[in-house]
């Protein structure tokens, strides 16, 4: 523990303000979540980080253990159905493209115009509107090693509304731009977390809630894929923390409520307590004090403090 002060080193243990909780080093490793000082570890368990297809290449998308398993029964019968439905339904012209893909469809001028499907040299298939020769309209494209994405296309790319679903289960839902998701959209992972708001180039950018599977939850501003900003984190025990980040770390002002009612406001940096800080115990009772990298180092009974930025309560 932090050095103290004498005023507060005259508190009995049995006291309403329970200055050891308040004053334990909020290490990142600690994993109990149940503890009553500031979860750091509960809170940095990393939330996914969404797939795409920017490292997609020609023939070569994604790692092994992302790849659809081609002997799935049920995977390879979605696919060949499809297929067989189309040359069913569409016995239109087939032709070869310039990089050695086979269309088979509605043809016009000698190239593939409306509806059609596509086998790309690479595995992927495509099925849906073309317009000479290009991806565009709406359609459904099966990647060979990768996501299934459905909805709409501009020059060859998926922009707009439409729907990436993923070998392993997680679903994505929402606007692309450009062939990536961009604007507001929804992801579900397979593991049952679940992210709603805004999109920037495939990551989670902008204002947006994400919900982990075990009833924790974030509201706030994003960075990157990073907690960056404004924003609230509940735990699942009824605690939360209102207050700033910066990259996934509690950093400026900030709040942190315990379930029982008593709570820290004050300053943060690298996730910890650090600079001047209000305690109040769950009766009311206030301590002012300062920390350093998560440690109480000294405190007062001044009563008149008030620590909360103007218009702090006006920004949540």
């Amino acid at each position: 523990m932090g050095q103290e002060c004498q005023k507060c080193k005259a508190y009995s243990v049995k006291e309403e303000f329970d200055i050891k909780n308040m004053d334990e080093e909020l290490g990142d490793e600690s994993p109990d979540v149940e503890q009553s000082f500031l979860d750091e570890e509960d809170e940095v368990k990393k939330h996914n980080r969404p797939p795409c297809l920017d490292n997609y290449k020609r023939g070569r998308m994604l790692g092994k253990e992302e790849c659809y398993d081609q002997n799935d029964p049920k995977l390879s019968a979605t696919i060949e159905n499809k297929e067989m439905a189309l040359t069913e339904e569409q016995r239109g012209e087939e032709i070869i493209l310039a990089d050695g893909s086979r269309y088979q469809g509605n043809v016009v001028d000698g190239k593939a115009n409306g509806k059609g499907k596509l086998w790309l040299n690479n595995g992927d298939i495509y099925e849906g509107d073309i317009i000479n020769n290009i991806i565009q309209g709406n359609g459904v494209y099966y990647y060979n090693r990768g996501p299934i994405y459905s909805g709409q296309f501009l020059n060859g790319k998926s922009e707009g509304i439409g729907k990436e679903m993923w070998p392993d289960g997680s679903i994505y839902e929402g606007q692309f731009k450009n062939g990536k998701k961009q604007g507001q959209g929804l992801y579900k992972w397979s593991q049952g977390c679940i992210y709603e708001g805004e999109w920037c180039e495939n990551m989670i950018h902008g204002q947006g809630r994400y919900e982990w599977s075990d009833g924790r939850c974030y509201q706030g501003n994003w960075n990157k894929n990073q907690m960056h900003g404004r924003g609230k984190y509940l735990w699942k025990d009824g605690k939360y923390y209102d207050g700033e980040y910066e990259y996934d770390k509690k950093c400026g002002f900030g709040i942190f409520v315990w379930a029982d009612g008593k709570q820290y406001q004050g300053y943060w940096f690298d996730g910890k307590q650090h600079g001047k800080g209000l305690m109040i115990n769950k009766e009311g009772k206030k301590k002012f004090g300062e920390w350093v990298n998560g440690k109480l180092i000294s405190c007062s009974e001044e009563t008149n403090v008030q620590i909360i930025p103007e218009g702090w309560i006006n920004k949540a």
